[in-house]
């Protein structure tokens, strides 16, 4: 899921029509997810196991390329300290935290904490000084973080104030994703496909979550007639699995700026799934926080390239 918050990069790629379609699709597929969590707990799924569910059938459908194209040569320990970090911080607690929320709160809202990512991302490239503070793009994290406020503080912007906590938990898991950016964008080890760091973090979240699931009976059962809460639940690491691999391809071939438009497009497709599968109405705090959030998004986007960034889009 972070993936989609990558910050951009300048460079001449070619963007042609089949580029335009990918890059809705990913918004399409992300957007569903969301959705697609929120039907699997009504369904009866525990946010626990649908998101171990999650992780481990897209982590399975990564396997495959890894290990017909991609596989490991030999064990080396920064990879799999980078894997555990990401495994834990950037999929792990995100994926429950976030089918947690989606079991609470509309799927437009949670979309909308989506467009944060990037956000917090600079944010902290900024605290940390890994990037230079620019005024446009601090004025687009004050910007971004006040659209947050306005979800959370007026008490009529959610449908019930009891939402509150539940709207935080997913602000949370997105300030967990954008951790994991950051580390990623600092301390990727070197010579490594990203294909693979992949697969190794989602199977470092599978490892861990497995004994959390087995310890608490939340898994989704499996060996019986499946129903809405299974193909719901499968649905998400599908759609997740395959709009990162498309992410990955449109990066590869239209250059990371390109692809780094998808998160307006997470948060706007989110919002239209929730609308149209749950009849969702917001309130006009709500529109304006979408507002806010996407001002803040397009300013904190980076005008030229990153050079730790340009180092990752060479080895994809």
């Amino acid at each position: 899921m972070s993936e989609a918050a990558l910050p951009p990069i300048e460079g001449r790629r070619d963007t042609g029509l089949v580029s335009y379609i990918l890059l809705l699709f990913m918004g399409l597929a992300w957007g569903l997810m969301i959705s697609m969590q929120k039907i699997s707990i009504q369904h009866g799924a525990h946010p626990i196991g649908l998101g171990f569910w999650m992780v481990l059938t897209s982590t399975l459908m990564l396997a495959v390329p890894v290990l017909l194209k991609h596989r490991p040569r030999r064990f080396r320990k920064d990879v799999f300290l980078f894997c555990l970090f990401c495994g834990v911080v950037g999929i792990g607690f995100p994926s429950v935290a976030l089918a947690w929320a989606a079991a609470e709160l509309p799927a437009g809202i949670v979309a909308i904490t989506f467009a944060s990512m990037p956000i917090f991302t600079y944010a902290l490239s900024v605290l940390f000084r890994v990037e230079g503070a620019e005024r446009m793009r601090l004025i687009g994290v004050c910007i971004g973080l006040s659209g947050m406020l306005l979800i959370l503080l007026p008490k009529q912007s959610l449908p019930s104030p009891s939402m509150v906590p539940w709207a935080l938990l997913a602000i949370l898991a997105c300030f967990s994703m954008a951790t994991e950016n950051f580390v990623a964008g600092g301390f990727r080890p070197p010579n490594v496909k990203s294909m693979q760091l992949t697969c190794g973090r989602n199977a470092v979240a599978v490892l861990l979550l497995a004994p959390v699931v087995y310890f608490t009976d939340t898994g989704i059962p499996l060996f019986e007639p499946w129903g809405p809460m299974q193909y719901a639940a499968t649905a998400t690491g599908l759609l997740t699995a395959t709009a990162f691999t498309t992410l990955l391809y449109v990066i590869k071939t239209s250059g990371p700026t390109f692809g780094s438009q998808v998160s307006y497009l997470i948060t706007l497709f989110g919002i239209g799934w929730g609308m149209i599968l749950f009849d969702e109405r917001h309130s006009g705090y709500v529109w304006g926080a979408l507002v806010l959030t996407i001002i803040g998004l397009a300013l904190v986007q980076p005008r030229k390239p990153n050079n730790l960034l340009v180092q990752i889009q060479k080895k994809l």
